[in-house]
């Protein structure tokens, strides 16, 4: 089982259990957080499958849409700097008050947001370098005509990028194309909890999410290697609110980042995830966080 299963497995579960949908979330992130980082792609869109999770549970009636990635108009996302952290925001947002921010994420060669309306739908953006499918529109699109599919949208933007843009919400072809020419170039603004943190020599950020209570970091030594299951020289560090019952739980045998430290600071618990041989360094990125709040 995926991640992404286990947090779709995790939010049908308790939808008829917990009308809150915090409730919800925390269930699955401490579910997700539990079973361990397995790969850099997994742990980003894991994280960014609670924000689209926690609209569908709310949608009762609607599933939960896979999460998307962040679109960007005229600029492409930067790939995230080797040793700053927090990294910066991409340049793509929806510059659109009716929608709700509620995570970006981002990883070298890839970039998402996530937005949220009235507790009910979401709105993705994503962001690929490449070529896009050949479902895809060779531009973005111009007219309703051109949206076949409204809620889920594809086009190449220049030789070395494509985006898709999803929603949850039954939008008709003339609404989409609205919402689309309002994705701007303004970077995105989440007040996440993480201010600092100590990047170990030769580590470079592999993926990272921010997120109102929360968030994740990924650092790996080399960015271009297959990281499926992950290189066991990488470290995985989560911030979230500390809520109760918040257990350590137990490593799988082929997990690659088997060591699990963690500490409390003001209301929230960090989590490092780190290879056997490699807990010095992972204390030392532990104790180096330092948070907004």
């Amino acid at each position: 089982m995926t991640d992404l299963d286990e947090v779709r497995r995790v939010l049908r579960a308790q939808e008829s259990l917990a009308p809150d949908p915090d409730d919800v979330l925390a269930v699955a992130t401490r579910r997700i957080r539990r079973r361990r980082t397995t790969s850099v792609a997994a742990v980003t869109l894991a994280v960014a499958a609670l924000g689209a999770g926690a609209v569908g549970v709310l949608d009762r009636g609607t599933a939960a849409q896979p999460p998307a990635a962040l679109g960007s108009s005229p600029a492409a996302p930067p790939a995230p700097a080797a040793g700053q952290v927090p990294p910066a925001a991409p340049a793509v947002s929806l510059e659109d008050k009716s929608w709700d921010l509620t995570l970006w994420a981002i990883q070298p060669r890839f970039a998402s947001l996530h937005y949220a309306q009235d507790r009910r739908y979401a709105f993705e953006i994503d962001v690929h370098d490449g070529a896009a499918p050949r479902s895809a529109l060779p531009a973005k699109p111009s007219s309703a005509g051109q949206l076949t599919h409204p809620q889920s949208v594809m086009w190449q933007d220049g030789p070395d990028r494509w985006f898709r843009v999803t929603t949850t919400k039954p939008v008709t072809a003339a609404e989409m194309l609205a919402l689309l020419g309002k994705i701007g170039t303004t970077p995105p603004v989440v007040a996440s909890p993480l201010k600092s943190v100590q990047v170990p020599g030769g580590q470079k950020v592999a993926a990272f999410t921010s997120e109102p209570e929360a968030n994740t970091l990924v650092l790996c030594p080399d960015l271009k290697a297959n990281m499926a299951p992950l290189d066991t020289r990488c470290f995985s560090l989560f911030v979230s609110l500390t809520r109760g019952g918040d257990g350590t739980g137990s490593a799988s045998p082929e997990d690659p980042l088997p060591v699990h430290q963690n500490r409390t600071l003001g209301a929230y618990t960090i989590e490092v995830d780190s290879a056997h041989g490699n807990e010095a360094a992972a204390l030392v990125l532990l104790n180096s966080v330092r948070l907004n709040r």
